[in-house]
C-alpha cells in the first residue's frame, strides 16, 4: 500500500473524532486491518504485510547499521529521543537494522472481542477510563489520543505473568547495581471468571541483594485512577507489617532505579492521564525495537549487556515500522517533572515501544525504549526489558532481566486467588 493511501486512510479515522464507529467500518477489521486495528499491508519497502503468523526468522545479519556518522538520512524515520541518544553518545550507540517481521499474534477470542468492542465501548465521563468493553482492545479504530492512550493500557499480555527478574542501574562509569525481585502480575480485565475490581493486581518480592532481600510490594489498579486511586503496600521489614503507600503516582521517583524514572513511567507509561493533555499525530514509520530474541538469550552476561550510559547496541535489534503517536503535554493547574512527552506506539500491538520525555524548560531529558519480542506461550509481544535514559546524568536503569538466571517468563498460568493480593497475603508471599 502506497504512503498517500495509508495518510488517506489516517485522516479518515482521524475526522471520526467524538462520532461512533458504525458496522460498515467495523466490517474493516480482519480485511483491510488487522483484528486489531492495523493497517494490514505493507508499505512497499521494508514493512511487510500484516498475516497472522507467528514464525520468526532468526539468525539474520543487520540490513545496515545506523551510527552517528550516517543517521541524518534516516531521520525521518528516527524519533527525537533517538536523535539525541546518537548526539551525547555518538562513539558508541548505534542501531542495528534488520528486515521488519510483523510477528504480533494474538488468540482468537480476543480478537472477537476487540470485534465486538468497536461498536460498544467508550471513554468515561471524565475520559479516565472505559467502559462498555470486552477483554480486547477497546478502541482497535480510535477516534482520539485518549482512545490510543487506553490501548496501550488494556493492550493483551497474557492473563497472568509470573517470573523473577533484575533490574539494574547503571551509572556513568559503567558499573552497576541490581535488584533482583519475584513478582506475580494477574492482568484481571482479561480474566472474566475472577471476581475482581481491579484492573490488574502485582505482588512482588526481592530476593537479592541481601541487604535489600524480603522486601516486597502489593499493588492493586484500577483502570479509572482519577476516580478510584490505585492502592498500594510496602512491606516494612522492621515492624513485619504491609505500610500503606499513599503516593505510589504520577511523577513519584522509583527509588530502586535511583530515581531515573517516575512510577508512570513504568511500562513506558501507566495510570491516570487527567495531568497532560493529549494530541493524537499523524503515523509514521520509525525504526523502534522489535523481535529482540537475542536480549533473551541465557548465554548473554550481564556484563557483555550493560555498557556504559546505554545497553551493548550489539545485541539489540531495530526494525522499521508504523506507528501511532501522541503527544501529551503537561497542563497549566498541575506539576509534573515532565513539560511534555510523547509516546510511539507499535500499530500491531498498541505496545508503547519509546517515550521521549521532556523537563521543565522543554529540554529533551530522558528517552526510553521497550526491546520486545513475540513469546508463542503468551501468545503474543510483550518487552524482554525496558530501558530508560537520562541524558543529563548519562545514566541509565533497565527493567526485566532474565538473562543470568534459568527461570523465564511464565505466562498464563492458574490464576492466583484473590486472597494473595492483600496486605497478609503480601506477608504470606514473603515468607
Amino acid at each position: 500500500m502506497h504512503k498517500t493511501l495509508i495518510a488517506l486512510i489516517f485522516i479518515f479515522f482521524s475526522s471520526m473524532a467524538n462520532a461512533k464507529v458504525n458496522a460498515e467500518q467495523q466490517s474493516l477489521l480482519g480485511k483491510t486491518l488487522t483484528p486489531f486495528g492495523a493497517t494490514r499491508a505493507g508499505n512497499g519497502g521494508l514493512i511487510p504485510e500484516w498475516v497472522d503468523s507467528t514464525v520468526f526468522i532468526d539468525n539474520q545479519q543487520p540490513l545496515f547499521i545506523i551510527t552517528a556518522d550516517n543517521h541524518t538520512q534516516y531521520k525521518m524515520n528516527l524519533t527525537a529521543g533517538q536523535l539525541a541518544l546518537f548526539k551525547h553518545y555518538p562513539e558508541t550507540f548505534k542501531m542495528p537494522i534488520y528486515p521488519s517481521q510483523r510477528t504480533f499474534t494474538a488468540p482468537e477470542w480476543v480478537y472477537q472481542n476487540t470485534y465486538k468492542n468497536t461498536l460498544t465501548a467508550k471513554l468515561n465521563t471524565d475520559k479516565s477510563g472505559f467502559v462498555d468493553a470486552l477483554p480486547g482492545i477497546p478502541f482497535p479504530i480510535p477516534a482520539s489520543a485518549l482512545e490510543v492512550y487506553f490501548n496501550h493500557i488494556a493492550r493483551w499480555r497474557g492473563k497472568q505473568l509470573t517470573n523473577t527478574a533484575s533490574d539494574a542501574v547503571v551509572y556513568k562509569n559503567g558499573k552497576h547495581a541490581l535488584i533482583t525481585r519475584k513478582s506475580i502480575v494477574r492482568f484481571d480485565f482479561y480474566n472474566e471468571n475472577i471476581d475482581s475490581n481491579n484492573f490488574v493486581s502485582l505482588i512482588a518480592r526481592v530476593t537479592a541483594p541481601a541487604s535489600k532481600a524480603g522486601g516486597g510490594a502489593l499493588v492493586l489498579d484500577p483502570l479509572d485512577q482519577l476516580n478510584n486511586v490505585r492502592s498500594a503496600w510496602l512491606w516494612d521489614k522492621g515492624r513485619r507489617r504491609a505500610i500503606r503507600a499513599p503516593n505510589l503516582s504520577y511523577d513519584t521517583p522509583v527509588t530502586i532505579a535511583d530515581s531515573l524514572r517516575t512510577v508512570d513511567d513504568t511500562d513506558l507509561i501507566n495510570g491516570s492521564p487527567d495531568r497532560f493533555d493529549w494530541q493524537l499525530l499523524e503515523k509514521r514509520e520509525i525504526y523502534i525495537p522489535y523481535n529482540n530474541t537475542q536480549l533473551s538469550s541465557k548465554d548473554l552476561r550481564y556484563k557483555n549487556l550493560l555498557s556504559k550510559q546505554h545497553i551493548n547496541p550489539e545485541h539489540t535489534r531495530y526494525e522499521l515500522h508504523r506507528v501511532w503517536v501522541l503527544s501529551a503535554s503537561l497542563k497549566k493547574e498541575w506539576r509534573h517533572v515532565y513539560s511534555r512527552r510523547d509516546f510511539y506506539l507499535d500499530e500491531d500491538s498498541w505496545q508503547v515501544v519509546i517515550a521521549d520525555q521532556y523537563n521543565k524548560q522543554g529540554e529533551l531529558w530522558r528517552v526510553s525504549l521497550s526491546f520486545p519480542k513475540f513469546f508463542p506461550d503468551m501468545p503474543g509481544i510483550f518487552p524482554v526489558i525496558n530501558v530508560f535514559h537520562d541524558l543529563h546524568s548519562q545514566k541509565y536503569s533497565v527493567m526485566g532481566l532474565q538473562n543470568e538466571r534459568r527461570t523465564q517468563n511464565e505466562f498464563n498460568g492458574k490464576a492466583v486467588k484473590n486472597s494473595l493480593f492483600t496486605p497478609s497475603g503480601l506477608k504470606r508471599f514473603l515468607n
